[in-house]
């Protein structure tokens, strides 16, 4: 089929054969196909939308355009991926928690995207962490110690970077099948048995309604079955930040928190509840439920055994933990107080992660650098009555000006008298 003809039949909602849509996205990665073209036939994607078969097909040749890992035999293969959230750092525990649990987790994981964290800079924070690992290096360690925690290279999925930067380019980001697409080329590429998807709505998420975080999380299953991997995603909720600490190196210090047994219920639930899903895919024969399953990385997580594969971790990307735990906090802390009394239910997440941005917390452009020690420190949790006056928390800062700026955002933030959803809203 010509690249004219393609173009036309997804604009006008005509279902394409799969193997023609395939060879439309190789030749993408390839460069034979000029951008105009490509933005094109993306506008048309978008405004029609795309069938499952040819969502899949797109999927596989993004992943083909690049290398695809073969592993060793072994324990079965992990993986997460979170659509981003406010206080999100439950990468950090669920790798090193299923890796204690016996799985192999190899995990591609990014930076911040807008108001939302990133996993990379959040591990940066510690002294001397090499996060860019060579892929031959990045399966090593996963083969040896269990797991291993790094950025996408040029090597996995290129013509998903070519067409992620002009969708950016042509607006085109929120189409639910190219997100899918996007997002499962990659995690294809790192070729595991199982995948679970942390599908994140609310004012803090990209997705804010239920029904669109349902399709994208039956979109994401869906293809990923079809590709043979077993795939499960958890819809949770994002209209309040997860865990008391947002900002990168405050929740590298939650994330040790709850390694040792102790931290936010939230934090913790969320990552027993995604390692249990794992688990229960992976394992079915010993873990014949998920209450089984739960039951273990409840142990495992009060017993340190996920914390020393998170030490084992960070030594072999060549971290530092004890030089992180003697770093110095930012210089500037700023109280911030309830305005009224009431009950609270929490700051309202995309505020809350716009005002940690703008600390330095994360990123307007992608030559920015992060400031580590930025952040915000809620003392109280959400969803209990407070008097006026009361202090909710410590806004972190560079400087008294940026100080002041974020604590009147975080403080105009606050939500008041609204009933509190559950944290895991559907499994799919």
């Amino acid at each position: 089929m010509r690249v004219t003809d393609l173009i036309t039949a997804t604009r006008d909602g005509i279902r394409i054969p799969g193997e023609d849509i395939y060879e439309f996205a190789a030749a993408i990665g390839s460069g034979d196909i000029p951008d105009y073209q490509v933005a094109a036939w993306l506008m048309a994607a978008y405004m029609k939308g795309l069938p499952r078969e040819e969502t899949v097909a797109l999927t596989l040749a993004m992943r083909d355009s690049g290398t695809v890992i073969e592993w060793s035999d072994g324990p079965p293969l992990a993986d997460k991926h979170s659509t981003g959230g406010v206080g999100d750092k439950i990468s950090l525990i669920l790798a090193p928690l299923a890796a204690a649990a016996g799985l192999r987790v190899p995990m591609i994981s990014g930076r911040s995207l807008g108001h939302t964290g990133g996993t990379l800079d959040k591990l940066e924070s510690i002294p001397g962490m090499n996060v860019q690992l060579p892929l031959s290096t990045f399966i090593q360690l996963v083969e040896v110690n269990g797991l291993a925690m790094s950025g996408q290279t040029d090597e996995f999925a290129p013509a998903d970077k070519k067409l992620y930067a002009l969708r950016d380019a042509t607006s085109t980001v929120t189409s639910i099948p190219l997100i899918s697409a996007s997002i499962l080329s990659k995690k294809l590429a790192e070729k595991t048995d199982v995948l679970v998807f942390d599908v994140k709505v609310g004012n803090g998420a990209f997705m804010k309604h239920l029904p669109q975080a349902e399709r994208l999380a039956r979109e994401l299953t869906g293809i990923a079955k079809e590709a043979g991997v077993k795939a499960e995603a958890l819809i949770t909720g994002m209209d309040y930040p997860l865990g008391m600490k947002t900002g990168n190196a405050l929740e590298v210090r939650e994330t040790l928190d709850v390694l040792e047994g102790c931290g936010p219920e939230d934090v913790r639930e969320l990552s027993i509840r995604l390692c249990a899903s794992m688990l229960y895919q992976a394992e079915p024969s010993r873990y014949p439920d998920t209450a089984s399953a739960t039951s273990f990385c409840e142990e495992l997580l009060n017993s340190g055994s996920a914390m020393n594969k998170f030490v084992t971790m960070v030594e072999a990307q060549g971290g530092d933990l004890e030089a992180f735990r003697s770093l110095p906090e930012a210089p500037v802390k700023t109280e911030v107080r309830a305005s009224r009394s009431g009950y609270w239910n929490g700051m309202n997440a995309y505020e809350l992660g716009e005002a940690v941005r703008g600390l330095g917390g994360g990123r307007y452009s992608m030559d920015q650098k992060i400031k580590p020690d930025v952040g915000w420190e809620q003392l109280i949790p959400g969803g209990i009555e407070v008097t006026g006056g009361d202090i909710l928390g410590l806004v972190h800062a560079g400087s008294r000006e940026d100080a002041e700026i974020a604590s009147i955002r975080i403080s105009e933030s606050s939500e008041w008298d609204k009933p509190l959803e559950p944290l895991v809203r559907k499994v799919i």
